[in-house]
């Protein structure tokens, strides 16, 4: 039931016929795939993947993928990266996803990782934000957004230096354990999540709620992951709301390599490419109880091998080919060391 829910949620906000490829699709046919084999009672070896939003579209395709051609059947939910690191550390997951460095208290307690992608955390605005042209044409800084963020500046006309009406910032945080929130804490100024939802006007639960938080109030400024800030299946942006661009260099305009965020493609080459900062681009990991074994060992090997020419198309960045290398050899000997 459980799964239902999540699953049916995010195919509401990307609706796609089964025919085509992608996340939407993949998240409705492996909803169906799934409880379909459940109800027959099917004998399959099953796994059993929780964790973070920002890799759970990802992790649909993969799994549907994947099941087209072994035996295993895969059942994916989210929560939050925080819930999936739990999962698996209390045995009720086999596979979790976490979208944020993994910690050495996780690590004293058994825990094996391995990075599989990359993705990025964008700050988002409405569409009809009352400074959407500002914004848009000379970006955010870093310490523009902090001071957003930790509530020093209240009024979007102090952020552009423009007399506007009824701009009052509206700030908008997580409730889950979210890797997301970490990182784009952590990128603001060393801060904790905590910090961020003691300062919030509502704090969501999951990248579609805040999306949809933000979208409903012209004032409101949150954060997602690239799948949640742009359509997965135009590759434009979400209905409702716009990434804010970073004026990385601060000097308050948009500089030709700054500018870069009018569409998907555009933005996940500029991620690739190092022209969009770490954090908030970061790695997306999968963590076990000990090194993979049997299905799940399996799994991990074909996402970092077949299942890597799945990541573009699907809005993600490759890594590196000398750390993907480097990843693979890690999962072949069993350890990190």
């Amino acid at each position: 039931v459980t799964m239902l829910i999540v699953m049916s949620t995010y195919e509401k906000r990307i609706p796609s016929p089964c025919a085509k490829k992608g996340a939407a699709v993949a998240v409705s046919c492996l909803l169906v795939a799934t409880l379909g084999a459940g109800c027959l009672g099917s004998s399959q070896p099953t796994l059993r993947v929780s964790g973070a939003w920002a890799l759970y579209p990802m992790m649909v395709v993969w799994a549907d993928d994947y099941q087209k051609t072994h035996d295993v059947r895969i059942e994916v939910s989210g929560g939050g990266a925080g819930k999936g690191m739990s999962d698996v550390l209390t045995g009720q997951m086999d596979i979790g996803m976490v979208s944020r460095p993994i910690r050495q208290e996780e690590l004293d307690q058994g825990l094996f990782y391995l990075a599989v992608a990359k993705d990025a955390v964008v700050a988002t605005i409405s569409q009809n934000n009352p400074a959407l042209a500002q914004i848009t044409q000379q970006g955010l800084s870093r310490e523009d957004l902090r001071k957003i963020f930790m509530k020093e500046v209240t009024r979007w006309g102090e952020v552009v230096g423009a007399s506007l009406s009824n701009d009052g910032i509206v700030v908008l945080g997580r409730s889950d354990a979210s890797g997301a929130a970490q990182v784009w804490a952590e990128y603001l100024g060393n801060y904790t999540q905590a910090d961020l939802q003691s300062k919030a006007d509502a704090n969501y639960d999951g990248d579609m709620n805040m999306a949809n938080g933000v979208a409903r109030n012209k004032n409101a400024i949150g954060f997602n992951n690239i799948n949640y800030a742009y359509n997965v299946e135009t590759g434009g942006f979400a209905a409702g709301i716009r990434p804010v661009p970073l004026d990385t260099d601060g000097n308050g305009q948009l500089d030709p390599l700054e500018s870069f965020y009018g569409s998907r493609n555009q933005f996940v080459e500029n991620v690739s490419r190092g022209a969009y900062p770490s954090p908030p681009a970061r790695n997306e990991y999968l963590v076990f109880r000990g090194a993979p074994t049997g299905e799940a060992h399996d799994f991990t090997h074909w996402i970092l091998h077949d299942g890597q020419a799945l990541i573009p198309e699907n809005g993600y960045v490759e890594l590196p080919p000398a750390v993907l290398e480097q990843e693979r050899l890690y999962l072949q000997q069993g350890t990190r060391t």
